[in-house]
């Protein structure tokens, strides 16, 4: 029989071990949970660029989805006085300028070139000018892009060269710039030059030369990501 002494020391010393068990446990517990809570709240220098980075992104493509272009401009609206004699022919190409003048050409006149408000970008377009098979110089078409083709120029070549997105002169195919006019199977044959330009009355002769750069909030997001990307 074991003594009633022994009994108890053995009983104090298992509650001892449970206790200290326990008391580990709950220790252990609270410890887990204190890291969660400091995983969620500790910021590091790297989670803050980020945040400061996506709200940047989301700043440029608020302002993208608002219009790439934020209000309207002037922009010079006249043609060479070659197309008004062949007017009945070009006009289901052409949407008609405020003035046919061969002034369109001449950069001292400018200041007496009428205007049309535009909401996208200024052009000048430049086609060649042939009398009889004889190459005899240019022909000035200059206005709005968005109102100057009654069907349009085609949208893939204008992302294609970013004529929206860049101050610039190209010269490209017709085919490949002009969408084709409905119900008219005739081919389009040449080339021209189309210059664009954003600017109050940017698209004078002067213009022809591509003087700056303009860029898309879409472009500067894109350029922001791949340069935070690679830092």
């Amino acid at each position: 029989m074991i003594p009633y002494d022994d009994v108890v020391d053995v009983h104090r010393f298992t509650h001892r071990r449970l206790s200290i068990h326990a008391a580990t446990n709950v220790s252990k517990a609270h410890g887990a949970v204190r890291k969660r809570k400091e995983a969620r709240t500790t910021t590091t220098p790297e989670m803050s660029s980020l945040a400061l980075f996506l709200v940047l992104i989301s700043s440029l493509l608020r302002w993208a989805s608002a219009g790439t272009i934020p209000r309207q401009i002037e922009c010079y609206s006249c043609m060479s006085l070659s197309y008004q004699n062949s007017w009945d022919h070009l006009q289901s190409t052409y949407h008609p300028p405020k003035v046919f003048t061969n002034r369109c050409n001449d950069p001292s006149l400018q200041k007496n070139i009428p205007t049309t408000l535009c909401g996208s970008v200024c052009v000048s377009l430049l086609e060649p000018d042939v009398e009889a098979g004889v190459f005899i110089g240019y022909k000035y078409i200059r206005g709005c892009l968005d109102r100057l083709l009654r069907n349009g120029f085609n949208q893939t070549a204008l992302r294609t060269h970013r004529f929206n997105q860049i101050d610039q002169c190209r010269s490209l195919p017709r085919s490949h710039l002009f969408n084709p006019v409905r119900g008219m199977n005739q081919p389009m044959f040449g080339d021209v030059q189309l210059c664009s330009c954003y600017g109050e009355k940017c698209n004078g002769a002067a213009s022809s030369v591509p003087s700056s750069l303009r860029w898309s909030p879409l472009t500067i997001a894109a350029v922001l990501v791949i340069s935070w990307m690679l830092s």
